[in-house]
């Protein structure tokens, strides 16, 4: 069994009173000193221009915002430890690149006594890079490029028997129990799609191929429901945004006890220490 920690969407923001600030070297020291996960998977929307929407939109965080994330990550005592892939607000992505060694568009980690296999994947897609709005530019549905499903497919075969976690930014699945992200599967809203990769059938299809697949998901700006939804034997998780972007504050983070046959998930609430089960399933 090992343990390892989830959390996303702390949109710092050095440049105005929101977002995460202190409370995310607090809740990742947790993480570690009280809950004993071995690691941090950070997926997405470590940073967050809390005027962009005021301005059209279009403006975007700039390398100061990534100096004040990991300068909090690193206060947590524990940022050797922190993995870092982008959400929809990461962008340019060369900003969120170049701003760490800990910032990765995708990445793999293998507990080879413990068989489980962590993957992370970028949901912002290659267009964002650039920051212009035809490309999408991060504020719009997430993708998962073409080569990054060939490398999706490929290190879950290679996972082989291993319980196999990974990581999203957007939602890989229009989960049918997210008050946000969930419509059946035929429905095109823009608003529902706006919280899932325009791909996601495709991402669906490789998941669901492949036993012990567990999916945690960021994104969604959620205040109220947590939990799982088994589809095709993929269990796609989604929690409160950590980030509560309507009221301030933070919610709920967490970890996930994972082994060849067990997967257990649990948040956490900031304020009152609450533990919630989300997930406890047998493989």
């Amino acid at each position: 069994m090992v343990r390892i920690g989830w959390l996303s969407d702390s949109h710092i923001d050095p440049t105005s009173s929101a977002g995460a600030d202190e409370k995310l070297p607090q809740d990742i020291a947790s993480l570690f000193d009280t809950y004993g996960v071995q690691d941090l998977f950070f997926n997405g929307d470590a940073v967050f221009k809390a005027s962009a929407f005021n301005e059209g939109g279009y403006a975007h965080s700039t390398p100061e915002f990534y100096d004040q994330f990991w300068e909090f990550v690193d206060q947590s005592g524990h940022g050797e430890k922190v993995i870092c892939t982008p959400g929809n607000h990461d962008v340019p992505l060369q900003y969120f690149v170049e701003s760490d060694d800990r910032a990765r568009l995708r990445y793999k980690k293998t507990y080879d006594d413990e068989g489980v296999t962590v993957l992370m994947m970028n949901t912002v897609g290659p267009g964002a890079v650039s920051g212009s709005q035809e490309a999408g530019y991060g504020w719009t549905n997430g993708y998962v490029p073409y080569r990054d499903l060939q490398w999706l497919d490929e290190q879950l075969d290679e996972a082989g028997d291993n319980a196999k976690v990974v990581y999203f930014h957007h939602h890989a699945w229009l989960t049918p129990d997210d008050p946000l992200a969930s419509a059946p599967t035929d429905t095109q809203s823009i608003d529902q799609l706006y919280w899932v990769c325009r791909n996601y059938r495709a991402i669906h299809d490789i998941l669901s191929s492949y036993d012990k697949v567990v999916c945690p998901q960021g994104h969604t700006a959620q205040f109220a429901e947590e939990g799982s939804s088994n589809v095709d034997g993929v269990e796609y998780l989604y929690k409160k945004h950590y980030y509560n972007v309507r009221d301030g504050g933070v919610t709920t983070y967490a970890y996930i006890d994972v082994s060849p046959n067990r997967c257990t998930v649990t948040t956490v609430d900031h304020d009152t220490d609450k533990e919630t089960t989300i997930l406890d399933t047998k493989f």
